[in-house]
């Protein structure tokens, strides 16, 4: 299941999407780097565990490279975790200014999860980074249903 809503401004949008998995497990999917490995690139890129620095808590940061699957380019990126807390994670980036906020509800069989997008400015192609959210989204669903998320 999935649904989108676009806010009125342009800044931004939300998908909701029905996972399989504990809350537990999927929250991990956004502050354990062995999980955000196997969801947290884009195509062409990989973003190695090994090259991640997770300090997921309230006012911690996360900072990695996703590295060229091509040629080896490296492309350092980060965020602040504003807020880590069972059911809600909150991302803040800096360069353009976005804050993604993840909220989770438990539901029978899995976990209803709520990903709100916000960019200032917005989004130059709205729909292609709400494909790109569908798509992280889609690697931590399968992720989830193999076991290794």
């Amino acid at each position: 299941m999935s649904e989108h809503t676009a806010y009125e401004d342009g800044g931004g949008f939300t998908v909701r999407r029905r996972l399989p998995g504990t809350p537990e497990r999927v929250r991990a999917a956004f502050t354990e780097p062995e999980r955000l490995e196997q969801w947290f690139v884009v195509e062409g890129y990989r973003t190695p565990a090994a090259r991640m620095r997770v300090d997921a808590r309230t006012g911690g940061r996360f900072d990695a490279v996703m590295v060229s699957e091509t040629d080896g380019t490296e492309i350092p990126f980060g965020f602040d975790y504003v807020e880590v807390e069972p059911l809600r994670v909150v991302l803040a980036f800096t360069e353009p200014r976005q804050r993604v906020t993840v909220t989770l509800a438990p539901v029978e069989g899995g976990t209803d999860l709520t990903y709100e997008f916000r960019s200032w400015p917005p989004p130059s192609d709205p729909a292609a980074s709400r494909r790109g959210v569908e798509d992280m989204l889609d690697r931590i669903d399968a992720g989830l249903r193999a076991g290794t998320i």
